[in-house]
């Protein structure tokens, strides 16, 4: 005995609409797992944060030259091109990942007076940690400098303890510049500025447009054919993200 239009019509409907919700889930549930999505999402995220926060640290060390200028080459605070520090992204679960920072060496000479030449390659983390720092003859027998404009000779072998290399507004002033940017509403504006929340809305309606199949009066759905269609979907959807 063959079902009634009434009938046919409400079987379909209920296809259709469990159809529907197992393609839907597919799609988000591919999504949350394709590792090329997530690489993507955290990349450009984050390189968002990279940008927005080097761009803060070089402000502040324009204005503020005395506190930050030991992360940059010497003479150059707030220069881009002569950054002592870095970020770096290491991903955690799901579409997470967290951010710390590092020093970069030095590679600028500290006094290029005659032939006395440095390399200071610690120079952000041993000013940023406010270490005291020895300094002893290695290629003559004494040390000379000048201090207030006098030239001071050194007894032969014997060095010098600068108690706050960088000068007294440097120790963990890099620190606490880090702690103002992710602790307070700069990392948040960061993420919004990525303008990826528009990116994965826009691919996210599309992958998530029914196929032609599911509108079609059927009295059931193959669940492989919807899996397969669901990935040709984000394919088509993300492919300029994935």
């Amino acid at each position: 005995m063959s079902p009634q239009k009434g009938e046919v019509l409400k079987q379909s409907i209920v296809a259709q609409i469990s159809a529907y919700v197992y393609y839907n889930a597919q799609v988000i549930s591919k999504l949350s797992s394709n590792i090329a999505f997530k690489n993507k999402f955290r990349e450009v995220i984050f390189n968002q944060i990279d940008k927005d926060f080097g761009e803060f640290v070089d402000s502040q060390a324009r204005v503020k030259p005395r506190s930050l200028h030991h992360v940059y080459e010497w003479d150059q605070a707030g220069d881009k091109s002569a950054r002592l520090f870095k970020l770096n992204k290491l991903n955690t679960e799901g579409l997470g990942f967290s951010v710390s920072y590092e020093f970069l060496p030095s590679k600028t000479f500290a006094s290029a007076e005659g032939n006395r030449k440095h390399v200071f390659v610690n120079k952000a983390s041993v000013m940023e940690a406010g270490m005291p720092l020895k300094i002893a003859p290695r290629h003559s027998k004494r040390l000379v400098f000048e201090t207030n404009g006098y030239t001071v000779f050194m007894p032969e072998g014997a060095s010098v303890t600068v108690r706050r290399p960088g000068g007294t507004g440097v120790k963990n002033s890099f620190m606490m510049t880090y702690s103002r940017f992710f602790k307070g509403s700069l990392v948040n504006t960061s993420i919004r500025n990525s303008g990826f929340q528009q990116l994965f809305n826009k691919s996210m309606t599309r992958a998530l447009n029914l196929p032609s199949e599911i509108k079609t009066v059927k009295y059931s759905f193959n669940p492989n054919t919807l899996s397969i269609q669901a990935d040709s979907a984000l394919s088509a959807a993300f492919g300029a993200a994935l």
